[in-house]
């Protein structure tokens, strides 16, 4: 799965990182999955809400999955787009490591 994080300058979209979700370490998308309650959130606006409070914990995951990304241009990445990319990492968590994320037990 690809995740895209856009950087903007106003509504122009002047950069963007991508990332392939099957290089990510169990460990960051474990870590991301503690700070982000995906199972108690069921719209948008509660999601964004908790990536916003949570924002300075997430910057240095956000650095780990898009190399070269900085502090300021994660500052001009529009919080919907924030939103898309812990989705596709919880999707992915849901999907591809199963267990880990309290899906099928052994």
């Amino acid at each position: 799965m690809e995740l895209k994080l856009k950087i903007y300058e106003g509504k122009k979209i002047i950069k963007t990182y991508t990332a392939e979700t099957i290089d990510f370490s169990f460990g960051v998308v474990e870590d991301i999955l503690d700070i982000l309650d995906f199972e108690h959130m069921t719209t948008k606006s509660e999601i964004g809400i908790m990536v916003v409070k949570a924002s300075k914990q997430l910057k240095p995951f956000l650095k780990d999955i898009f190399d070269g990304v900085t502090d300021e241009e994660i500052r001009h990445t529009h919080v919907q787009n924030l939103i898309e990319v812990f989705r596709g990492l919880y999707h992915y968590a849901e999907t591809e490591l199963g267990a880990a994320v309290g899906g099928e037990k052994n």
